[in-house]
């Protein structure tokens, strides 16, 4: 038993006596309520237990917690659903005795272990499990049962509990009342009994608390009684109501909390304060929107948003009205013309006003609106009485609709802050039915929260929309002829697109408004009228030399991949073209893996492909086959680094289904036809790693693990190069690393930059102009100081070492190359703090050391407060104007002299060039930089001026071969037929969350000869 060892260290009367007092002679447990401490005294017992079972029955102890989580989180679970399940219909059909059994097998798979039954058996649910008992005959015990209502107790929360004793808390064997019903009868867990609807969950008492339906548990089993159930037409919605009860609850909840909100409630009281009439005003605009009845009927609503979206597609859709003042009541400032968007607005004002205040349409829901609102007396006796009724021509309609603009915008924060969409469906019928006018700012907050939110066509507020060829940019001939007007009025408008059109009007179209309205067209199969809409807006913000307004490829995207998802290749290549030269577009690996997946799916780079209808004129060279697909596979190279696994799955199974023609029995082909043996893969497969040769003429679709040393491909033989800096990547990477370093000092300094937020570039210039200009020979290596310093010095006794500096600046002269070592200012004294934040003093060699750099020009100290980074980086790209007199600095394989091999000037580091600082600079530049001049070394430490002997400094590049999407030629196969001349690109893609030196290859392979290597 648990308590044995407690026992012995008590005796039975002390470990068996109830937790009573002086004034408690019956032995009942004291009242957690009560001023006699009972509670400290049961905490220490209970902690007491806690020690007992941690020593003895550790592994025992460990799955009663995990077990007693498992149980905290279903109850949570339960909790949480519980609002959920009152909402269910209260009757459910019957289902089948088998059914009901064969949920009872799966319960233990489907919820977690609850219930402990004792220290010595494993916790178990309803049946026995033999897997969970050494021995199936043995009697549970209600340990964890009893354990819940000790925590309970001891935390205070057992009020309703019946008075317990101390023995149950203890196991039946330390007790004396072994023979105890409750002892002896077996708990089947916490599911106790099934019906055949549901699963009955039984409180700490063994009663019934809980019924959950088995078609909630198990909805796969209920499938069909749940369809049928759907099937079933539900009670129509009184078309009074605003929504049924589920739609209004989230919007009343919202609305609630916003006028609970401290800043809310006090804008409010300023409006209440200037008078009796505004106080009994803001009562009405709350009671109006706390209403679940509609104040205007749906046909006159959907009637004037017509009217709003013809204005939308007239000519002028592009201009939007004057900034909007924030005056609801419609009245014109300065002589100017109201639009028609204006006028809608005003006349839906005027019928709301007249029936908002003409008739009690809030008298149904005064007494649930008061206690909501306001918990203020004199407030409900206002609100209850008829005598105190508003009346139009007392109220001042401008402070009504400032009030309900007020709330409104607070409401739509609200859910923009919170993620919360479901209360706009009734806020927007709100802003609808009153003609409201939103600020800018407000009903840009809405199309943000329905356009990022992914709301849903609403459910008896949307308005009579068009058909698709209604737009002003559709193709006439899908106009409407495709559907007759009755199946055209069944339109619904979506939330998003009403918001858009409302945003428009009151404003200027934006990126993100027209962005929604090409996702709406997109969504419907109307990518044409999309990209025409998407052009005219791009004509209208190019003319306009005030706009910032930029399209991104999230306004694009949706056109293109209908596109795409048709079959329209023609149109989705000319869209691709607009967008690389579109200057807020940037895209995106997927983008591409798109476009080439698509058209590779219709077949058109294989040889025998009908060409494109335009590619030509856009600018390709070729308009279909392998070709194509290389010059495609180039444009992505040059924008992008490397896929996903899910892009890579995706173009592998593309080749599967374009060149399933080809993927014939390879025995039956020869040399002269290319063949195919890819099959369709499920998606989320994982692709296993190729080491087997291909055939010449073989597709390839392959995840290969290239040769570290050499870059080679084991199925295409193709090499991997080292793609070097280009003259005009250098220049930029230099200006980046000037204005990168500005960024640091300012973040690094803070407030005491001051007026000296330049100095970090103005002292980087400086180091820059001083390479450029100093005579003599150029520098051909660059050394990190600090990193070779403090290279394996992480013993006892390390510190910056200046002997390994020289050791590995005295190598690098023997091999030929000229070294600049670049430290951090504080090195460059006898005394300093190390990193380990450990006060050091150079000895007297090492100062000889630092000397003879500094008198050789071989040694620049950065300048206080300045990053070496940039300093070391600067120096590896820089021209060395007067020293390098034009000469090429990089070194060849085959060296005479023994040098090592690459880029000059290279860079002695180990650093892996980790810190967040560098984060700031183009990807691709720094990635082919770091490849390029990184050199990594390696050697035995020095133990301050010692080292062992025959000590030699190693070098390795940083990388063989570039970490970018590039192709390269395939040699050919001497084994191959002369009259075959198979040729191709391999391709090689980096994949993100593969292994470094991995890649997913494709070669297409063709007979014509591309000279070119990209």
């Amino acid at each position: 038993p648990l308590l044995a060892s407690h026992t012995k260290q008590n005796s039975t009367e002390a470990a068996h006596a109830p937790i009573a007092n002086a004034d408690n002679e019956t032995g009942d447990a004291i009242n957690p309520q009560s001023k006699t401490g009972g509670t400290a005294k049961f905490v220490s017992f209970f902690d007491e237990v806690d020690e007992i079972m941690k020593r003895d029955s550790p592994l025992q102890y460990q799955r009663f917690l995990e077990s007693k989580a498992a149980s905290e989180s279903w109850r949570e679970m339960q909790q949480r659903n519980e609002q959920s399940r009152r909402r269910l219909e209260s009757s459910r059909d019957a289902t089948g005795e088998a059914e009901a059994l064969s949920a009872m097998s799966n319960i233990r798979q489907d919820a977690p272990p609850i219930i402990v039954s004792s220290v010595d058996n494993p916790p178990a649910l309803g049946g026995r499990d033999k897997r969970d008992f050494a021995n199936p005959t043995q009697e549970e015990e209600p340990w964890y049962k009893q354990r819940k209502d000790m925590s309970d107790f001891a935390s205070g929360s057992a009020a309703t509990m019946d008075t317990p004793k101390i023995e149950n808390f203890l196991p039946s064997s330390t007790t004396n009342n072994s023979n105890d019903e409750a002892s002896q009868k077996k708990s089947g867990g916490v599911f106790s009994s099934i019906s055949k609807s549901a699963l009955n969950l039984k409180d700490s008492n063994g009663k019934t608390s809980t019924s959950i339906p088995l078609s909630e548990l198990f909805p796969t089993l209920y499938s069909n009684d749940l369809q049928k159930k759907e099937s079933t037409p539900k009670e129509p919605v009184n078309l009074a109501m605003m929504h049924d009860p589920d739609h209004f609850e989230a919007y009343h909840q919202a609305i609630e909390a916003v006028f609970a909100d401290a800043g809310s409630s006090r804008t409010l009281s300023k409006f209440e304060a200037k008078g009796e009439l505004n106080k009994r005003v803001v009562q009405k605009v709350k009671d109006w929107l706390l209403n679940d009845h509609r104040i205007v009927e749906t046909e006159v609503v959907r009637e004037r948003w017509n009217n709003v979206d013809e204005a939308w597609k007239s000519e002028k859709w592009m201009t939007g009205i004057s900034e909007s003042s924030g005056s609801s009541d419609g009245e014109t400032k300065g002589g100017k013309t109201d639009s028609r968007f204006t006028l809608e607005l005003k006349a839906q004002r005027k019928v709301f006003l007249s029936k908002l205040f003409s008739e009690e349409t809030l008298s149904s829901t005064s007494s649930s609106v008061d206690s909501a609102v306001d918990s203020d007396d004199t407030s409900s006796e206002q609100s209850e009485s008829p005598n105190e009724a508003l009346t139009l021509e007392e109220v001042d309609r401008n402070l009504f609709y400032d009030v309900a603009r007020h709330i409104m915008g607070t409401l739509g924060r609200y859910c923009a802050r919170r993620a919360r969409s479901s209360p706009m469906e009734v806020a927007w019928w709100k802003v609808k039915e009153s003609g409201l006018l939103l600020p800018k700012d407000i009903i840009s907050t809405y199309l943000y929260v329905v356009s990022t939110m992914g709301m849903a066509d609403s459910i008896g507020i949307g308005s009579g929309a068009s058909s698709i060829g209604s737009y002003p940019f559709s193709d006439s001939k899908k106009g409407g002829d495709m559907k007759d007007e009755s199946e055209s009025k069944e339109n619904k408008f979506l939330i998003p697109e009403e918001v858009a059109t409302y945003h428009d009007l009151s404003s200027k179209p934006t990126e993100s408004s027209i962005s929604l309205r090409v996702k709406a067209l997109a969504s419907k199969g109307d990518a044409k009228s999309g990209e025409m809409l998407l052009e005219a807006f791009k004509k209208s913000i190019e003319a306009d030399e005030s706009s910032k307004e930029l399209i991104r490829l999230r306004t694009y995207q949706p056109i293109l991949k209908q596109y795409c998802d048709m079959g329209e290749i023609s149109a989705a290549l000319s869209l691709f073209k607009r967008m690389q030269s579109t200057p807020g577009v940037i895209l995106e690996p997927e983008t591409y893996v798109l476009l080439l997946a698509s058209m590779t799916e219709n077949k058109y780079f294989c040889d025998n492909s009908p060409p494109i209808e335009g590619a030509q004129d856009l600018g390709y060279r070729h308009s279909h086959g392998p070709a194509l697909f290389d010059e495609l596979a180039s444009e992505m190279a040059a924008d992008a680094l490397e896929i996903s696994s899910s892009s890579a799955v995706r173009l592998y199974n593309a080749l599967a289904i374009g060149f399933n023609n080809q993927s014939e029995s390879n025995s039956d082909s020869d040399d002269t036809t290319a063949v195919s043996t890819l099959k369709e893969v499920h998606p989320l497969m994982s692709m296993p790693l190729t080491r087997q040769h291909a055939n010449s003429n073989e597709l390839v679709a392959s995840r290969v693990s290239l040769d570290r040393s050499t870059g080679t491909c084991p199925v295409t033989d193709a090499q991997q190069r080292l793609i070097v800096l280009e003259p005009d990547q250098r220049k930029q990477l230099h200006s980046d690393l000037l204005d990168l370093s500005t960024e640091q000092f300012v973040k690094f300094a803070g407030k005491k930059a001051g007026d000296h937020d330049n100095r970090a570039r103005e002292q980087l210039q400086v180091f820059s102009d001083w390479l450029d200009k100093r005579e003599g020979e150029p520098f051909t290596a660059v050394v990190d100081g600090a990193n070779i310093g403090y290279y394996m010095q992480s013993f006892d006794k390390g510190r910056f070492n200046y002997h390994q500096i020289k050791f590995l600046v005295d190598t690098l002269e023997e091999r030929g190359e000229n070294p600049l070592v670049v430290i951090p200012n504080k090195y460059g004294y006898n005394e300093f703090y190390s990193s380990k934040r450990e006060h050091q003093r150079l000895d007297q060699t090492e100062r000889e050391i630092m000397r003879d750099l500094l008198d050789s020009g071989k040694l620049y100290k950065v300048p206080p407060r300045c990053l070496d980074d940039f300093y070391w980086m600067l120096a590896s790209v820089s021209d060395q104007t007067t020293s390098r007199k034009g000469q090429d600095l990089s070194v060849s394989n085959d060296d005479p002299n023994g040098r090592f091999p690459g880029t000059r000037p290279m860079l002695i580091t180990n650093d892996q060039m980790r810190d967040h600082k560098l984060e700031l600079l183009e990807q691709r530049l720094f990635r082919r930089w770091y490849g390029c001049h990184i050199v990594n070394y390696n050697f035995t430490a020095f133990v301050m001026g010692e080292s062992v002997a025959n000590n030699e400094v190693g070098f390795s590049p940083a990388d063989f071969f570039s970490r970018e999407i590039q192709g390269n030629q395939c040699p050919i196969d001497p084994d191959q037929d002369e009259e075959a001349d198979w040729r191709g690109h391999a391709w090689h893609f980096p994949v993100s969350d593969w292994d470094l030196d991995e890649r997913f290859v494709i070669r297409i392979p063709a007979k014509e000869q591309q000279k070119d290597s990209r």
